[in-house]
This record gives C-alpha cells, structure tokens and sequence, in this order.
C-alpha cells in the first residue's frame, strides 16, 4: 500500500511498503522527483532529520527561504550538502 501526503505539484510524501526494516519515501516538489538517487529510509531516523531540516529551515542559517531562484534539484543538493557537513562535524 502506498499513501501519498501533499501534492506532487507543490510538496509531497509519497510513503510506500515496508522492505524488511527499511520503507520506500519518495519526496516530491514543483512536479520534480527529489528522492531519485537513494528513497529507501529507517523510519526513525527520517523522522530525526525531517525535524532537524525543518529546524533549520525556519531559523534563516541556509539562506533565504526558500532557496529563492534555486530549482528544486538545487534546493535538494543544498540540502543534502547540509546533511554532510553534520556528518563531516560529528565525526571530527
């Protein structure tokens, strides 16, 4: 079964079946698919992160929101930029 949150013309969760301890996500915005090189997701741990991205979305750290005149894709690499460099500090 899968449910899908949002529109895909706008902003979407396409949430899927269970693949062992794993779950397809697919996320959409402005009709583009943004989840196209890895959607499979510990539950918990996406949980943490949307929260933590939206967390930092609202406080203005990354630029403007949101990412004004950057494509969908480009939004996606920012933010996937930004996940990276957590990992890059948390391992230091």
């Amino acid at each position: 079964m899968t449910v899908l949150l949002g529109d895909k013309s706008r902003f979407a969760a396409e949430v899927g079946a269970w693949d062992n301890a794993l779950r397809r996500v697919d996320l959409w915005a402005a009709g583009k698919w943004l989840t196209c090189d890895d959607n499979s997701v510990f539950v918990r741990q996406l949980r943490r992160d949307v929260l933590d991205a939206a967390a930092w979305l609202r406080s203005g750290q990354g630029a403007p929101l949101p990412f004004d005149g950057l494509s969908p894709e480009a939004t996606h690499r920012r933010l996937m930029h930004r996940a990276g460099a957590d990992e890059e500090t948390e391992a230091d």
